[in-house]
């Protein structure tokens, strides 16, 4: 509960006057709104209320409240599905450039809006910011330590063998030479013999010291099959073959040494308050969240089906309204929050997070006009006159299609005049 109430300013002399006068005048406001009108005060310059002042704000903000709410049986969804689409006909194919990489650009705008109303598994460019905790596990000062932060940064990001040696393929003796590069290997913060360990125990096979000694290793040899010394007495008798070696060298590209699985980069960042963060290209919430000193209730990914699948569907929800908001924001577009409060619901009042589209939730409806009037219209109609099954006629595409008013608005009471006989 801490942790959900952590931005909630309960201390605040201005937002316990509005609780208070909101108590006394019998007013129900959320915590969130009672904050936000704190904030609004403050950025005003006031530092307390009086007693007076606080009952005609919180009485002004319930009359706001009450008239800010939809009228019963208004078509809600078709305000939202307006109020977004109108907008996004203004939005831009573009994407911007990730701060810090010279070759990566983060998808924004109309993609990035597609991306979230089709409930991509994985977007196109995935991306994470992770924070620290203040203090490590001694008790010192972590996020504040730049030099703390950049080793975190080098284990989270993915390092394969070509990130610290160069791959030589001897193609007539068949074997391959590994020529570690000292700069690399100090920057990820490995040595040779860890490097030779981990390719012995990945690869299963006798990594040979080439070049420097045991402990300090510059350059390692590997045949393909030989998977320990005494291997190397039958090699001339059974040479590998040429396509094993091509195997084993695409192997030896590909393997993860260290690092969090789908971490392709980790850069060191700092905000306004001088706490270091991690920015990532790629994105892997629940394993980065096993790290010590990373704080898992800041710690934040725009993978929305990572978020699901490791938070839960609440958080998803919310995931999907965060990302719709920084998107259109991006983009200097207005939307109405509660616009993309409802797209949010929509695609999460199932338990699970479903895209905008025939394969989610205009696949699902009950209603066999509304399904066949949004895409493949010979099927859903074929389908449903296969097993007998029955329009109720309850929704608004439906009753559009059979000519019928709809059940919204004046159309959702049924009202009679009976002139008086004369």
């Amino acid at each position: 509960m801490a942790h959900i109430n952590r931005d909630i300013g309960a201390d605040d002399p201005i937002y316990q006057a509005l609780e208070k006068a909101a108590e006394k005048e019998g007013v129900q406001l959320t915590k969130r709104l009672f904050e936000d009108i704190s904030e609004g005060i403050r950025s005003r310059g006031k530092a307390k209320l009086t007693p007076t002042q606080a009952k005609k704000i919180v009485v002004g903000a319930a009359e706001q409240f009450e008239r800010a709410s939809v009228d019963p049986f208004e078509a809600v969804g078709i305000v939202t599905a307006q109020s977004i689409g109108e907008p996004g006909t203004q939005m831009t194919m573009r994407t911007f450039h990730y701060a810090g990489v010279a070759t990566v650009n983060v998808t924004q705008g109309l993609p990035r809006i597609i991306e979230i109303v089709d409930a991509r598994k994985t977007p196109n460019t995935p991306t994470m910011n992770i924070y620290v905790e203040e203090l490590d596990q001694k008790g010192k000062p972590l996020a504040a330590n730049e030099v703390a932060v950049q080793k975190l940064a080098a284990s989270l990001e993915t390092t394969t063998t070509q990130d610290i040696a160069d791959i030589d393929v001897e193609v007539a003796q068949r074997y391959i030479t590994l020529k570690l590069r000292n700069s690399h290997l100090k920057l990820k913060n490995m040595s040779g013999a860890e490097v030779r360990d981990k390719l012995s125990r990945a690869l299963r096979l006798f990594i040979a010291v080439d070049d420097g000694s045991e402990a300090k290793p510059k350059s390692l040899k590997i045949i393909p099959g030989v998977s320990k010394e005494d291997d190397l007495k039958d090699i001339s008798d059974n040479p590998p073959t040429y396509t094993e070696l091509l195997q084993l060298e695409e192997k030896i590209k590909s393997l993860r040494l260290k690092g969090v699985k789908d971490i392709a980069r980790a850069n060191v960042q700092k905000n306004n308050e001088g706490e270091f963060y991690i920015s990532t290209i790629g994105s892997n919430l629940s394993k980065v969240s096993d790290f010590a000193g990373v704080d898992r209730s800041r710690t934040y990914t725009n993978n929305i089906m990572e978020i699901h699948d490791y938070l839960g569907i609440e958080a998803a929800r919310q995931a999907i309204i965060n990302e719709m908001i920084l998107t259109l924001e991006g983009a200097r577009l207005d939307v109405d929050v509660r616009h993309l409060l409802m797209v949010a619901d929509v695609m999460t009042s199932e338990g699970e997070v479903r895209a905008i589209g025939r394969h989610g939730v205009s696949g699902t409806k009950h209603s066999i006009l509304a399904r066949a009037a949004f895409e493949v219209t010979v099927n859903h109609l074929l389908q449903a006159g296969i097993i007998g099954e029955r329009d109720n006629l309850t929704g608004v595409a439906e009753n559009i299609i059979v000519g019928q008013p709809i059940a919204l608005g004046t159309g959702s009471v049924e009202l009679f005049y009976i002139p008086e006989s004369e």
